[in-house]
């Protein structure tokens, strides 16, 4: 009895916090509608818009689009390009909760298309936001995950608040299924929140679902209720309602779960919101099946496949929606010209004097007709033309700059190679110069003291020692230029060049380029260079980014397969030159963790990577494979998963010098 009075005390409670939350948001709504009434037509009647939107976005989202599509008008009209971006973003997040995701993502797509136009770092930053919760709630975690983290990556630029930052990283980690993760983030959004007084109940939801998997029901529960508390708008409540509901069945509390999974449906059918319909009606369904209730399980069975099929039928909508009004058209064009016919008919009896009269006059007519229809086609091929047109030169400056991109981040990845290269011969040049002046003043004693023999040795020390600090003085100069030579812009003539040199040289320069990155890598370099090759004509700065991009994807794959602390795996690159009969081969081979079968024929694809989102652009190999064809070669590649890649360079016999 005890039990069912604290349970009923507590429903009460809850449900008059929810009540108290709902009528407060009410009261603001009405507040923003009472000023919409009476603002005029300037930008402050598009905040008001856009806030009204905002209200309305995850509570009742057909409302939340009329207003956005009519604020969208206002804004047009009075070429308000803040408030139409804001205003796209939130019907983007409208059309997200309908389930229309493709509008939602060309709508927010649209939004960071006309913030990056303003150069606007804060609508930047939130269009981006936007973007990644089309694809969180279309279930690509995967894609959210990349758009939340570049959000957080740039949010010193525009004081995006930290708290949501953590909460959209902890859900995603989440529905990504590392947990450990999820709740890290979640716990700092959580603590952020409590100690700003920023009333978000996302943070409370999910960390209750992460107690809820953990069966630490108490605590699941304590952390629904506190977020169902501070709920303003329904969305939160239903899923607040949900999550209880769920905790509750776990528990076998079957009325507690049906009580509260019933209030959620009840919100879901308010709201229009299918997707979380579907959600409690498999909460009711699995109640019900649980206690035998056939017929309730089968009402909202019934229930939820219905919300199932309106989520389906959301990305046909319109274009159902289209091809009806086109139908219309046919139909209305069809009875205009039995209507026509019948009036010609007629007019052709009644005035059969006029018939030749009537005939020149329709063919006239229909001349018009063609040449007005033939000059509309000829504009709008002229418009689809100047588009195509435009769009081809933004692909090609695209390109450029992304193969300029590409070129720079190999210069980059030189850098710490090139350091550590290049400190070597300076230390020699500066421990012989110290030397060297040691001996000047023994030379300067011995002179003084008449020893002539000894000042002599000494003069042929130093001698050695200047000799020793010209040839390290000359290795730091080659490196430099080695470095200059990779960095300008190639001039497309080939030069005579050391083949194997130019492979040993860029080899150092990516393993230490790792190394710097990475001080617990290491890895064995081995070589067998043909000497009988001697120089041949290439254009050495290509030549050398395509060594360059090699050695870096071999070292990459070592090192992955090494993360996996096989027992005596010992990561190694192997680099071999061989002089033919028909030209040069350069084979870069490593004993990584491969290539799969599936994709070797796509590998030398534009934009194709294997590497996780961020660390790759997929224009190296591409790159490299059009650079060998340049020269008349050809690049191919041999690999088993789990056995490591062997990429050959051939190139032909003209290149010998």
């Amino acid at each position: 009895m005890n039990n069912l009075i604290q349970k009923i005390f507590f429903t009460v409670t809850f449900l008059s916090i929810c009540i108290s939350n709902t009528v407060a948001q009410q009261s603001f709504t009405d507040s923003l509608k009472k000023r919409l009434a009476i603002a005029g037509q300037d930008t402050s009647k598009v905040n008001l818009y856009r806030d009204l939107v905002w209200e309305y976005q995850w509570s009742y989202p057909d409302t939340a689009i009329t207003y956005a599509l009519t604020g969208l008008q206002l804004t047009r009209k009075l070429n308000y390009k803040k408030g139409e971006v804001q205003i796209l973003n939130r019907m983007g997040e409208a059309l997200s909760q309908k389930g229309n995701y493709p509008k939602a993502l060309e709508t927010e797509l649209k939004a960071l298309e006309l913030a990056q136009n303003l150069k606007d770092s804060i609508l930047i930053g939130w269009s981006i936001g936007f973007i990644g919760g089309v694809y969180f709630y279309s279930g690509n975690y995967q894609k959210a995950f990349f758009y939340y983290n570049k959000q957080k990556l740039i949010n010193k630029s525009f004081n995006f608040p930290e708290e949501i930052v953590l909460g959209q990283l902890g859900e995603t980690y989440f529905h990504l299924g590392k947990i450990d993760s999820a709740l890290y983030y979640l716990q700092k959004c959580y603590d952020l929140c409590t100690r700003n007084e920023f009333k978000w109940p996302v943070p409370n939801f999910y960390l209750g679902a992460i107690y809820s998997q953990k069966k630490e029901y108490p605590m699941a529960l304590q952390y629904y209720k506190s977020g169902v508390n501070i709920s303003k708008n329904k969305i939160d409540f239903i899923e607040g309602y949900i999550g209880i509901a769920a905790v509750f069945k776990n528990m076998n509390a079957l009325d507690s779960s049906v009580f509260y999974a019933r209030e959620a449906v009840a919100l879901t059918q308010q709201t229009a919101i299918p997707a979380k319909l579907v959600d409690a009606c498999a909460i009711m369904v699995d109640n019900y099946k649980s206690t035998h209730a056939t017929d309730s399980a089968f009402k909202y069975s019934e229930l939820m496949m219905s919300a199932k099929d309106h989520l389906f039928a959301q990305s046909k909508q319109n274009l159902a929606f289209n091809e009806q009004l086109h139908q219309q058209e046919l139909d209305n064009e069809r009875k205009q010209v039995q209507n026509t016919l019948k009036t010609y008919i007629l007019l052709a009896v009644l005035l059969f004097l006029l018939l030749i009269g009537l005939f020149l006059w329709r063919n006239n007519r229909h001349k018009q007709k063609a040449y007005i229809l033939l000059q509309k086609q000829k504009r709008e091929t002229d418009i689809q033309k100047v588009k195509v047109e435009q769009t081809l030169h933004e692909l090609k400056s695209t390109q450029s700059q992304l193969i300029q991109s590409e070129k720079m981040a190999s210069l980059g990845e030189l850098t710490a190679g090139i350091a550590h290269e290049i400190q070597n011969p300076l230390n020699f040049v500066n421990n012989f110069s110290e030397v060297n002046e040691e001996m000047i003043d023994e030379l300067q004693q011995e002179l003084k003291s008449g020893n002539v023999e000894e000042a002599i040795s000494i003069s042929n020390e130093i001698k050695e020692n200047q000799e020793k600090i010209n040839q390290h003085g000359r290795r730091a100069d080659a490196i430099v230029k080695g470095m200059l030579q990779h960095s300008r812009a190639s001039t497309g003539k080939t030069e005579p060049t050391d083949i194997n040199a130019l492979a040993d040289e860029y080899l150092r320069l990516s393993y230490h380029g790792f190394r710097a990155k990475d001080k617990n890598f290491n890895a064995t370099m081995e070589t067998n260079f043909d000497e009988t090759i001697g120089k041949i004509n290439v254009i050495p700065q290509d030549i050398g980014r395509v060594l360059l991009n090699l050695f870096n994807n071999a070292f990459y794959a070592v090192n992955q397969q090494k993360i996996q602390n096989l027992i005596s795996y010992k990561p190694t690159v192997f680099v071999t030159t061989k002089k033919t009969e028909n030209g040069i081969t350069i084979t870069v081979r490593d004993n990584g963790n491969g290539i799969p079968e599936t994709i070797l024929d796509k590998i030398f694809q534009p934009f194709f990577t294997t590497k996780p989102t961020g660390e790759g652009t997929g224009l190296g190999l591409s790159l490299s494979y059009d650079i060998i064809k340049s020269h008349g070669g050809e690049i191919k590649v041999e690999s088993k998963g789990g056995e490591g890649s062997e990429f050959i360079i051939s190139l032909p016999v003209n290149s010998y010098v």
